[in-house]
C-alpha cells in the first residue's frame, strides 16, 4: 500500500520537464558563476578548462544521490528530510541551515549586489543616477521583491518565468560564444583556452578543480519542488543531468571565446588584478564580437542570469523553511500560507528579506562579495556530504524501502563527488585572499547553526537530536497533506506539500 501511494505521489505534478530543468540551470546561470569562470580561463587557460571538465563528471556523480534521495522522500523539505532521515534532526538541521539559509544570507546577497555591478558595467550610461551614488545594488533589491511577489502568486508561476528567463540566458551564452569562435581573434594564444595545459604544478591544479566545483553548485535547488514535478522520479535526474551538460558545454564555449577576443591585460598593478578578474571583461568581450549592440545584449542576458538566480532561490529556500516549520525546526509562524494561493508567503518574505537587507547593510560593497560567495560554498559543500552520507546509510540501514529511482554503481557516484566536495573546499581560497575571510565566518556560521540544532531540538522540540526519523513517517505525512491543501486550492497555482 505505502508502494502503490508513493509511486502515485511521484506521478502528480504540475511542472514538465522544461520547467524542471529551467530551475535546476537558473541557479547555475549566474552572475558569480560566469565571473569564476571568467577569472578561471583567465588565470589557467586549458589547465582551468581540465578542471571544469572533472568538476562537471563530480557533479554528474554528485545529482545521482539528490536524485535518489528527492524520489524515496519527494517532499518540500528536500535536504532538511533526507537528512533528518538518515543521521537525525541534528544534522538535518544544521545541513539545512547551512546548505540554504547561510547561503541564502551570503550567496543571494551577492547575487542581489551583483545584478547592479553587472548593469553598471554594461549600462553605465544609462544609470548616471545609481552610479554616482554608488546605489546600484538597488537594483538587485527591486529584483528580489519582484520574484518574491511572483512567487507568492504559485509554483507555476514562477515556473514559467523560470524557464523564459534561463532560455534567454543560455541562448545569449550559446550566441556570443560562437560568435566569439567565428571571429576573427584579436589575441593569440598557446591552447584553445588562454594558457597551455600545465600538470606541473598539482597544488594548482587542484586548486583550480575546487574552484571549478563551484560552476556546478546548486542544481539541486529543484528537489524542494519534487512533489510538484511530474513523474519526478524520472524528470529530476534527466533535467538535472542534461541540465549540467547544457552548462558545460556553454562554459566551454564561453571560455575559447573569451581567452580569443579578450586580451587579459592588468589593470591594478597594485593588487595584481587582471581584465578578466574583474566585471569589466564581459562588456569588453561583447562588443569584440558585436560592437556596442553586443554590449547592450550581454548586459541584459547578464541581468536575467540574476533573475533567474533570485527567482529560484525565492522558490526553493521557502519551501525548506516551511517544510522545517512544519517538522517544528523552525518558529510556526513560517508554516502560514497565503489564503488564496497556499503559498508560503512568511517563509518568502524572510528570504526576500536577507538579502535586501543584507545588501543595504553592506552598501553594495564589492569587495566583501568574492570571501561572501566563498563562504557559501564551504556551508553547501557540508550540506552535500551530509546528504550523501545520509543516502548510503539508507542504503544500508533500509534496503526494503521503494527506490523508484537508484543511483548506479552504487558507492562509486558518492565517494567520487564527496572527493571533489572536499577538494572544493580545502582550495577554496584563492590566490592573493586571506583564507581567514573565508573560513572564519564559514565557521561562525557552523557554529551557531550547530548551537541551535542541538538547542533546539532538546529544549524545544525534546526529542533524540541524533535518532533517525522513518522514511514512511516523513513521506507519509507529506501526502496526507496533499489532497487536503488540493481541496483548499480554488485554481490552478498548486499548493505546497
Amino acid at each position: 500500500m505505502y508502494n502503490q501511494k508513493l509511486r502515485a505521489h511521484l506521478d502528480r505534478g504540475v511542472i514538465g520537464f522544461p520547467g524542471t530543468m529551467a530551475s535546476s540551470v537558473g541557479m547555475l546561470m549566474a552572475s558569480p558563476t560566469l565571473l569564476t569562470a571568467t577569472s578561471g580561463f583567465g588565470m589557467g587557460g586549458d589547465s582551468f578548462a581540465l578542471a571544469v571538465l572533472l568538476a562537471f563528471i563530480m557533479m554528474q556523480a554528485q545529482i545521482t544521490t539528490f536524485a535518489e534521495a528527492a524520489a524515496l522522500i519527494p517532499t518540500t523539505g528536500s535536504v532538511y528530510d533526507y537528512i533528518s532521515c538518515g543521521m537525525g534532526r541534528f544534522f538535518a538541521i544544521v545541513g539545512a541551515l547551512c546548505a540554504y539559509l547561510v547561503v541564502h544570507i551570503y550567496a543571494a546577497t551577492a547575487e542581489t549586489i551583483l545584478a547592479g555591478v553587472m548593469a553598471l558595467a554594461n549600462f553605465e550610461s544609462l544609470l548616471p543616477t545609481l552610479a554616482t551614488h554608488q546605489d546600484t545594488w538597488l537594483l538587485g533589491v527591486a529584483m528580489v521583491l519582484l520574484f518574491a511577489c511572483l512567487n507568492a502568486l504559485g509554483i507555476e508561476v514562477f515556473s514559467k518565468v523560470e524557464v523564459v528567463l534561463t532560455f534567454g540566458m543560455g541562448f545569449t551564452l550559446l550566441v556570443f560564444g560562437i560568435g566569439g569562435l567565428l571571429t576573427a581573434p584579436a589575441v593569440t594564444q598557446p591552447g584553445w583556452f588562454g594558457a597551455a595545459l600545465n600538470l606541473g604544478d598539482v597544488g594548482g591544479f587542484v586548486g583550480y578543480i575546487g574552484m571549478a566545483m563551484f560552476l556546478f553548485v546548486g542544481c539541486e535547488l529543484v528537489t524542494p519542488m519534487a512533489p510538484e514535478i511530474k513523474r519526478a522520479h524520472r524528470t529530476l535526474p534527466q533535467a538535472m543531468g542534461l541540465g549540467l551538460l547544457c552548462v558545460a558545454g556553454c562554459l566551454f564555449l564561453y571560455g575559447a571565446a573569451m581567452s580569443r577576443q579578450v586580451d587579459n591585460v592588468l589593470v591594478d598593478p597594485a593588487h595584481g588584478l587582471r581584465l578578466m578578474d574583474t566585471p569589466l571583461a564581459l562588456p569588453a568581450f561583447a562588443y569584440q564580437v558585436m560592437g556596442h549592440a553586443g554590449q547592450y545584449w550581454l548586459g541584459f542576458g547578464l541581468i536575467l542570469a540574476g533573475a533567474a538566480t533570485i527567482n529560484t532561490l525565492m522558490a526553493a529556500v521557502p519551501r525548506i523553511l516551511y517544510s522545517m516549520a512544519l517538522d517544528g525546526a523552525l518558529p510556526r509562524v513560517l508554516t502560514w500560507l497565503h489564503p488564496r494561493f497556499k503559498t508560503p508567503v512568511a517563509a518568502i518574505a524572510l528570504a526576500a528579506a536577507i538579502p535586501c537587507l543584507h545588501a543595504w547593510y553592506l552598501q553594495g560593497n564589492v569587495d566583501r562579495i568574492v570571501p561572501l560567495i566563498l563562504a557559501a560554498v564551504c556551508a553547501w559543500g557540508v550540506a552535500y556530504l551530509l546528504v550523501t552520507l545520509s543516502v548510503v546509510l539508507l542504503r544500508i540501514r533500509r534496503p526494503d524501502l521503494p527506490r523508484a529511482y537508484r543511483s548506479s554503481l552504487f558507492p562509486l557516484p558518492q565517494v567520487i563527488s564527496s572527493v571533489g566536495i572536499i577538494i572544493a573546499i580545502w582550495h577554496i581560497t584563492p590566490a592573493g585572499m586571506d583564507r581567514s575571510a573565508i573560513l572564519v565566518p564559514f565557521g561562525v556560521m557552523l557554529a551557531i547553526a550547530s548551537l541551535y540544532a542541538l538547542g533546539w531540538t532538546l529544549l524545544v522540540q525534546r526529542v533524540n537530536p541524533f535518532k533517525p526519523v522513518a522514511v514512511e513517517e516523513v513521506v507519509t505525512r507529506a501526502m496526507a497533506r496533499h489532497p487536503q491543501l488540493h481541496e483548499e486550492a480554488p485554481d490552478a497555482l498548486r499548493s505546497l506539500v
